[in-house]
């Protein structure tokens, strides 16, 4: 007869949830889970065959979370602007998250949000720029986000949210400015200089 589970699923991804946000992804381990559900690692194994399993549900379960985090963006003008603002906004808050979601080694890539995906739709409007150049757009943008999220969360005093919201203005402007332009840019590969001969 089949071992009788002592807790949910939900309950195990819950505190797994909250071991990753308060220790980061390499304190999650069967032996740390099992101590922050109060008992050894076995009853973790009578729900998942293993912690890669257990890693996925808290990788959907941190994504749920971004996501609420974001879910409104819409309400606002601009809205990819509060979009970049608000991922600032939760590295700085959820950096053990933030870190998980967008910068540790398992992390998917090369995958854009669906909220972000409407603002940039709300950007081909408003600014009469074609999708592609959106996306050439988010991406130039989601590098500056990312670069501004480490930076805030290691020092997060020098990189308040007033300054965040003035880089973000900048380069959105220049983006689009070059973009609307028709203007391509050089790709310059960086050679050696000659050393001068005296």
């Amino acid at each position: 007869m089949p071992r009788k589970a002592l807790f949910t699923k939900e309950e195990i991804v819950g505190k797994a949830l909250d071991l990753v946000r308060r220790k980061g992804i390499e304190a999650l381990t069967a032996r740390e889970l099992g101590a922050a559900l109060g008992s050894s690692s076995r009853p973790i194994f009578t729900i998942f065959k293993s912690m890669d399993e257990v890693i996925a549900e808290v990788r959907k379960a941190a994504e749920q979370m971004f996501s609420d985090y974001v879910a409104d963006v819409n309400d606002y003008t601009p809205a990819f602007k509060e979009y970049g603002m608000r991922s600032v906004r939760f590295a700085r808050e959820e950096h053990n998250l933030y870190y998980f979601l967008f910068l540790d080694k398992d992390a998917p890539r090369n995958s854009i949000h669906p909220k972000a995906l409407e603002c940039l739709n709300d950007i081909c409007k408003e600014f009469s720029i074609t999708q592609e150049q959106s996306i050439t757009l988010f991406h130039l943008m989601w590098v500056e986000s990312c670069g501004l999220s480490v930076l805030s969360m290691q020092d997060s005093d020098s990189y308040p949210e007033s300054l965040v919201s003035e880089l973000f203005s900048i380069q959105f402007a220049a983006m689009i400015n070059l973009l609307k332009s028709g203007k391509q840019v050089k790709n310059v590969t960086p050679v050696k200089r000659e050393k001068d001969s005296k």
